[in-house]
């Protein structure tokens, strides 16, 4: 008898034990941070495909984003597909794509991120057109422009579409680095 109760309790706190850290896994992942994998090769050489990073989601309420910024966000016309882009454009702020620059309020945007890519207009954004970006929403584009479908093509994501910001690559192991203002 003596055995069986000993083997319940052990038993009992194991589940005890296992019960409380799958609540805090919850907790975390759904208010605090969310484990993703970069797929394709739209934001190369910043992130490479199947790396996996964590995005931190508590802040995003707290505080504002700034550009620069690589941002995790819901794609503005399929609902539950997580993209990863980087902020370019901020609500009230006129962007235009001209001669293989963004402009942002008729200043060169800085770029310091990408390696010799061009900007080229696409369908939403076109080439040589200045754009007022609407309050509440952002501009955002792949730091790979050739392979990126972004804001140039499907348009403005609104503010309650992002999910979080990148913080942390942790796969694979020999890329484990921090994310932090577009700087790397």
């Amino acid at each position: 008898m003596k055995l069986f109760k000993s083997t319940f309790k052990i038993l009992f706190d194991f589940f005890e034990i296992l019960i409380i850290c799958t609540a805090v896994f919850l907790i975390i992942y759904f208010f605090v941070g969310q484990l993703l994998e970069v797929t394709g090769d739209s934001m190369y050489p910043t992130f490479h495909d199947k790396e996996q990073i964590i995005a931190e989601k508590l802040s995003i309420k707290m505080k504002g984003v700034k550009r620069g910024e690589v941002l995790i966000f819901e794609h503005p016309s399929e609902k539950g597909r997580l993209l990863i882009k980087r902020l370019i454009g901020l609500p009230g702020e006129t962007i235009k794509i001209q001669n293989g620059k963004v402009f942002i309020d008729n200043v060169e945007l800085k770029e310091p991120y990408l390696s010799n890519v061009e900007t080229e207009g696409q369908s939403f954004l076109e080439e040589g057109i200045e754009y007022e970006i609407p309050k509440d929403s952002y501009v955002m584009m792949g730091d790979n422009r050739p392979k990126s479908t972004d804001s140039r093509e499907w348009g403005y994501v609104k503010k309650e579409l992002i999910v979080g910001r990148g913080v942390v690559v942790y796969y694979p192991i020999s890329r484990i680095r921090l994310i932090g203002d577009g700087l790397f």
